[in-house]
């Protein structure tokens, strides 16, 4: 028998196949849903979380880039999304040859995402390819052409009140995207987003290979977490550290381990000179280098901000 959902909207949806799985409670699943002939996303949801969701939708109605659900069942805290093709994560994967003018759009719409939440204070902290959602068409003649984009999955957002840093007692978001100063969870602001952006540009751009970490039991076997080696591998490419990263961080502990891990990254810089972005960077072209380079400063209060980022002369040239 096919369950059924009905929104608030008195719309009826059937669920059908799980599209991801909750490894600890099997009714936090994420259901693909059907409704009139067309598909969309339904999500079993903590109650804090549909709570922080009605707060979003309230406060963005009518975002065409910010993924907010369209419809939701408050007694059993569902919340329904529209469906997604793919996610830019397993675009790139699996389309190595997707054009460049069309990737470069999926970009501009994720800063142009980013700039709404930041205008009204607010900041994602888990902004990574996997939650930048995608539609696509292909013509006859093979030609690939972007539809739709929107930044989704907003369950650790946060508003930051009076432009204060967000302070917590652990790092908060993915560890492989994480901005230096996520990875310690202390003086998260803004410009943490940035960061995070500037490798999602990267990664689209193709230099996945320079970010992702595969070997994590490896790593754990030799003592070594993949916090430590994701904040060395980025030392070693947008170093060396400065001071104003340190002073973001309150912590003591973090202090020491991200000076820790500055030096070992020195020393790899030393081994091998062409770990910098400023030199493997380049083949993304000087005014894409550049624009990143802005995004991805070590120090926070000296990193582009979300309308330098629109501003850039690299959109132009994209056009």
């Amino acid at each position: 028998m096919v369950s059924t959902i009905v929104g608030q909207s008195g719309r009826v949806y059937f669920q059908g196949e799980v599209l991801q799985r909750h490894r600890k409670d099997h009714s936090l699943s994420i259901l693909k849903a059907e409704s009139e002939n067309e598909s969309f996303v339904v999500k079993h949801v903590p109650r804090p979380f549909y709570n922080l969701s009605l707060r979003l939708a309230a406060e963005f109605t009518g975002s065409r880039w910010l993924r907010m659900h369209i419809d939701c069942n408050q007694e059993e805290a569902i919340l329904i999304y529209p469906y997604y093709k793919s996610t830019l994560l397993s675009l790139i994967q699996n389309n190595s040859d997707f054009p460049p003018l069309q990737r470069h759009k999926i970009l501009r719409h994720v800063a142009e995402a980013i700039e709404e939440l930041h205008n009204k204070s607010w900041i994602h902290i888990d902004i990574k390819p996997d939650n930048i959602l995608l539609n696509w068409t292909c013509d006859n003649e093979g030609n690939q052409t972007v539809t739709d984009v929107a930044l989704g999955d907003f369950d650790i957002a946060c508003k930051l009140e009076d432009g204060q840093a967000l302070q917590a007692p652990y790092a908060i978001g993915n560890a492989m995207w994480r901005s230096p100063e996520g990875q310690t969870g202390t003086g998260v602001t803004k410009a943490s987003d940035i960061f995070s952006f500037g490798l999602v540009c990267i990664y689209t751009l193709g230099g996945g290979p320079f970010l992702l970490l595969n070997d994590y039991q490896e790593l754990l076997q030799h003592g070594i977490t993949p916090e430590q080696a994701i904040l060395t591998r980025h030392f070693s490419y947008f170093g060396p550290v400065p001071e104003g990263l340190l002073m973001q961080v309150s912590n003591e502990n973090w202090r020491r381990a991200l000076k820790s891990a500055s030096r070992a990254a020195e020393q790899a810089v030393n081994d091998d000179p062409g770990l910098r972005f400023t030199e493997w960077g380049a083949e993304l072209g000087p005014e894409a280098q550049n624009l990143i380079s802005g995004m991805t400063n070590l120090d926070p209060t000296a990193r582009t901000t979300i309308n330098q980022v629109l501003s850039h002369r690299w959109w132009q040239e994209t056009n």
